[in-house]
């Protein structure tokens, strides 16, 4: 991964997060302590996460979302996962760009599937 590249993840972590900000998604943050937001943030993510798998049981993945937007309901769940890791990682200081980099080098090192199950 490039310096570019890890730019450009920090980038839209930031965007992702002043939207969510400027939509007031963040108003009473400074009043929680870190294991309640971290508590809030992770339900949140788990929340999109299960809208994608219901949408895999209903059979719905390739249907159109039921937002304004040309969008499946797999590619509109995947959006709101990935905007809602990166705006909890900048809402919690994460140099994200950073961390996938970092991680992404641990795992191409890792053996073939390195023991575990698919």
């Amino acid at each position: 991964m490039t310096a570019e590249q890890i730019d450009t993840i920090n980038a839209i972590a930031e965007e992702l997060y002043a939207n969510a900000k400027n939509k007031g998604f963040h108003d009473e943050d400074f009043d929680l302590s870190d294991i309640i937001l971290m508590s809030k943030w992770t339900a949140n993510l788990h929340g999109e996460i299960s809208e994608l798998w219901e949408s895999a049981r209903k059979g719905q993945l390739h249907a159109p979302c039921d937002k304004d937007c040309p969008l499946t309901q797999a590619e509109e769940e995947f959006a709101d996962i990935f905007i809602r890791c990166c705006d909890s990682a900048k809402a919690f200081g994460i140099d994200l760009g950073r961390a996938v980099h970092i991680k992404a080098q641990y795992n191409a090192s890792r053996p073939h599937m390195h023991g575990k199950l698919a």
